[in-house]
């Protein structure tokens, strides 16, 4: 049974004989006995990985690889040791078997004994079928704080959490993408994981969310729920009362608007992710100054955006969202948020004075730009006789790229062109010296 559905040729019948059920109507496929790569245990996955005879290397070897490179002193750190030699795998901390065949745990404590400080480990895409394997491998590693266990196709039972809630009490970090999973199967298995601070289960099968009792995820710090196929604000805002969450990635779940019904939703939200979306209006950029800790935003490929250069669309969020620090993975400078909050401000000057004895218009304004009064208090009023009729051009004229170079260094930024010389020049002694720190 085949992961991905084309690869097969039927769903387990095959000639009028039912084999088995495949999960999708062309997931199926008979293979001979002696084709197949049946499963192994960790121990011999990691002795595969880390010490089989591909990775030992005779003193003739290495004298030939020393003179090709023309180098006598030259060490292979590793290679030259002894594929049995026991210490190679002890010192392993890290420790990768991705697509290694992994189906079992092996023998009792046996992995304690070959491996006993891994601190991170990555079982993605193998064969393990549920999580007693999970837990008879992770509690042999005491010192484990980060899993990945993604492409697995992990089975439970009722009793699953107390069987093996012990094995994950010191997890921190537990990576589960593409396990076909729903949230009601994530929210039973979460009982498992008392002290998780970071959990990505993107691309899953998670349509709908649901908010998690109490006692579940109270040290949760980030959350990825990318890729999944939610579609609705409604159903984000459910994770809102997660008390230390500070990063959320929302992105590619189809979302088409945000609407913060509270202010005191995501209390620790720092950071979210909200790009490959179907957004389409700026009054869903202002919702987000609802989220009072939020400090870095990532927004990109959105309908919203489409038709607007990088940089337009940059000023726009920037002036929209006055507590944001970090936009796209670039910090704000002082002078770019001034300039684009004040290129907001004439670009909608005529429309607010337009609607100053217009009861009814002036809240339509209000709607599309709540921002706007901050920004009056800010900078005082604007002489509309300054202001240009296109809203799209007054926000593009007023950036200037300029070149700022200091050796081999050049860095480019897009300023606003009343930016004055002294504050350029700050602004290029503190970018460009930083990677040339004084001897």
């Amino acid at each position: 049974d085949w992961d991905d559905p084309s690869r097969g040729k039927h769903d387990g019948q095959y000639a009028g004989t039912k084999y088995f059920q495949a999960r999708y109507p062309t997931s199926g496929s008979l293979v001979r006995l002696e084709k197949v790569q049946v499963g192994q245990t960790i121990c011999d996955a990691i002795k595969e990985r880390y010490g089989g005879p591909g990775q030992m290397m005779s003193a003739d070897q290495l004298e030939e690889i020393r003179r090709a490179l023309n180098t006598p002193f030259l060490e292979m750190v590793g290679w030259e040791r002894p594929a049995d030699d026991r210490d190679t795998f002890r010192k392993l901390t890290v420790v990768g078997v991705a697509e290694y065949r992994v189906s079992s745990a092996g023998g009792t404590d046996e992995l304690a004994h070959l491996c006993p400080i891994i601190r991170e480990l990555d079982l993605s895409t193998n064969l393990i079928s549920n999580w007693k394997v999970v837990s008879d491998i992770v509690k042999q590693l005491p010192y484990l704080r980060f899993l990945d266990l993604s492409e697995n196709r992990l089975l439970y039972e009722d009793d699953t959490v107390d069987c093996c809630r012990a094995s994950f009490k010191y997890l921190t970090v537990l990576i589960l993408s593409k396990v076909e999973y729903t949230w009601e199967d994530i929210m039973y298995c979460a009982r498992m994981w008392p002290q998780i601070e970071k959990l990505q289960v993107s691309y899953n099968n998670i349509t709908n969310l649901s908010k998690p009792p109490a006692d579940i995820f109270e040290n949760l710090k980030l959350l990825n729920i990318e890729g999944n196929n939610i579609k609705y604000w409604t159903e984000v805002e459910k994770l809102g009362h997660l008390p230390r969450l500070e990063c959320l990635n929302a992105s590619n779940l189809g979302l088409t608007q945000i609407l913060v019904t509270g202010t005191n939703l995501f209390p620790a939200l720092k950071y979210i992710l909200l790009s490959n979306n179907y957004i389409n209006n700026w009054e869903s950029i202002s919702e987000l100054n609802k989220l009072k800790a939020l400090e870095e935003l990532k927004f990109r490929q959105n309908p919203i955006l489409e038709g607007l250069r990088r940089e337009t669309a940059r000023q726009i969020i920037i002036a929209r969202l006055p507590s944001l620090k970090v936009l796209n993975l670039q910090e704000i400078e002082q002078e770019e948020r001034r300039g684009a909050e004040i290129d907001y401000l004439k670009c909608y000057a005529r429309d607010w004075i337009k609607t100053g004895k217009d009861a009814a218009g002036r809240s339509a304004f209000l709607a599309q730009h709540p921002i706007y009064p901050h920004l009056v208090n800010k900078y005082g009023e604007v002489d509309v006789s300054e202001v240009a009729e296109d809203k799209v051009m007054c926000l593009k004229s007023r950036l200037i790229s300029v070149n700022l170079v200091y050796g081999n260094s050049k860095l480019t930024k897009n300023v606003p062109d009343t930016m004055l010389v002294s504050t350029l020049t700050s602004l290029a002694l503190s970018r460009l010296l930083r990677d040339h720190p004084r001897s």
